[in-house]
């Protein structure tokens, strides 16, 4: 039977209607972390402004500030909220001490990228103390013991390192932003000052014939009375296996026994941080901790390969050609450097600790 013109037009229209494809369903937008300030009087906060993490990049910022507050009375914080979107790798906050490459008389902004740049050079840093760290995207909260604070002085300066990657190993589905609360109390609550360790193993080489290496490092609190740690966690890059810390009795040359352990990660990506109540770890007077880190090797990213590894291990370690093996040497990008660096938190505050 043939169809007249017009019931034919009909057919086909209703056949297309009724095959049209679906809309595409929108990916949800990256979630973006907010904030609440802590209350007047009460506390302060560091927001640095909203920044892009270009596809293939790893961007570290450094952002400085002053310690509110006039006149020469201390300010003593005891809990700290952080929050940072998600493709954070770090966020570490130090006090300035000596001024080299990096200088808050340069921009209180300065912006490094893939490895180049006084942000990403840890020699900048390197007598800066640590005031507190997060490895974890989201929302983070930490409450000191009671009666222990950290100590800052009005004016003071600190700088705020903020870690994005956006590469092979990692990614940045949105934009980077940190967040960070300092909540006080008055001086009348202080009992004992915080103290804080960050100490890095510099000469770890993970090597394509060694397929598990092991390096590990000490660090000895010179103080005449107990150390009680009440925080720690470790760092590493995609390569790191197993971190551990002990606590070490300041002679002994082999690891401590696995009682002596406090800190234990196997995770690169999402390294737990140990918080007190669960942790409070008494090393005796005159002892510290022993870290150690362990590797296993991986092939280089589709961005890298083995050559560009070489001349890394020639310019780190100045390692002679017979001995260049495809080596991940220490530094801050995550797809052609490794780190060991242990963060722990502890009281009573000694200024004076012998790390190597």
């Amino acid at each position: 039977m043939k169809l007249h013109p017009h019931y034919v037009a009909v057919l086909l229209s209703t056949l297309t209607w009724g095959c049209a494809p679906k809309p595409e369903e929108e990916e949800p937008k990256p979630e973006v972390v907010t904030l609440d300030p802590p209350p007047e009087g009460r506390g302060f906060q560091y927001a640095p402004d909203e920044f892009e993490v270009a596809p293939g990049t790893d961007q570290q910022n450094c952002y400085f500030y002053q310690v509110p507050g006039t006149g020469t009375d201390p300010v003593f914080a005891n809990r700290f909220e952080m929050a940072q979107n998600k493709g954070t790798h770090h966020l570490n906050i130090f006090r300035v001490k000596t001024i080299l490459d990096l200088d808050p008389a340069n921009g209180l902004v300065q912006t490094s990228t893939d490895g180049e740049g006084p942000c990403f050079d840890s020699h900048n840093w390197a007598d800066w103390p640590l005031v507190v760290n997060s490895q974890q995207g989201g929302y983070t909260n930490w409450d000191l013991p009671a009666g222990v604070a950290h100590k800052f002085l009005p004016g003071e300066w600190l700088m705020l390192q903020s870690h994005y990657v956006n590469a092979s190993t990692q990614v940045t589905p949105g934009r980077g932003k940190v967040l960070v609360n300092f909540h006080t109390l008055p001086a009348s609550e202080v009992q004992h000052e915080l103290g804080t360790l960050f100490a890095t193993k510099q000469s770890i080489r993970v090597c394509q014939n060694d397929a598990q290496s092991k390096f590990h490092g000490t660090c000895q609190f010179q103080s005449s009375e107990p150390i009680h740690i009440v925080a720690a966690n470790g760092h590493f890059h995609s390569r790191g296996r197993r971190f551990e810390m002990f606590g070490w009795d300041g002679e002994s040359i082999t690891q401590p026994s696995d009682s002596a352990q406090f800190y234990a990660s196997d995770r690169w990506d999402d390294p737990p941080m140990a918080r007190s109540p669960e942790l409070d770890h008494v090393v005796p007077a005159g002892g510290g901790i022993w870290y150690s880190c362990e590797f296993g090797w991986n092939p280089p990213p589709s961005s890298i390969d083995c050559a560009y590894l070489n001349e890394k291990d020639k310019l780190q370690l100045e390692t002679p050609d017979s001995a260049l093996d495809c080596c991940y040497t220490f530094g801050g990008p995550v797809d052609w450097a490794e780190h060991c660096n242990v963060f722990a938190y502890y009281y009573p505050k000694t200024d004076n600790i012998l790390c190597f």
